[in-house]
């Protein structure tokens, strides 16, 4: 917390007087993390079910994927990950406000496509979990590692749209 005051340089009574604990410092700055991609993933999840489920699943997975390859989520992500071990507290509150919601969301949209009968899923969880694998391939790790290159942004939506092309192979409903 003390380096984070003089990182912003007010007193660290100042930063206790908004955020208790490094927790609830770390649940504010997800949050507004959160809510950057929110805004795209609420639309996908609400507005346009009457949109075919693949352009749904487009928006939502380009949106989410360029969230990720951003240099501000690589830089929160790589803060992030050596406090995660350290307090598991962190590591719960990060699950719930990113990843988690992230796939509650995509299981929402690919629930409802069920229920149309745009596709056959038996747990709309496990679903999100494949397609967001397929999104994400090795593209975190090259991120990660290479410290985000152009190469791995620039292919965000031909991987989108390769994901979405084998999901719904793997996943056809009953509609032609």
């Amino acid at each position: 917390m003390e380096a984070i005051a003089a990182r912003a340089r007010v007193s660290k009574g100042t930063l206790y007087a908004s955020f208790v604990d490094k927790t609830a410092l770390f649940e504010a700055a997800m949050l507004r993390e959160t809510e950057r991609i929110e805004v795209a993933q609420r639309f996908a999840a609400t507005e346009v079910f009457d949109a075919p489920l693949s352009d749904t699943l487009r928006a939502f997975g380009i949106g989410i994927m360029n969230f990720l390859a951003s240099d501000q989520a690589i830089g929160f992500y790589g803060a992030l990950s050596a406090d995660v071990r350290r307090h598991p507290d962190l590591s719960h509150a990060f699950w719930e406000l990113g990843p988690g919601r992230t796939r509650a969301n995509l299981a929402t949209i690919l629930a409802k496509a069920g229920e149309r009968g745009e596709i056959e899923i038996d747990d709309p969880g496990h679903a999100a979990e494949a397609l967001f694998g397929l999104w994400q391939g090795f593209s975190n790790l090259q991120l990660a590692l290479e410290g985000g290159t152009d190469d791995a942004r620039a292919a965000i939506a031909d991987r989108v749209e390769r994901g979405i092309a084998i999901f719904m192979r793997a996943h056809r409903g009953g509609r032609p």
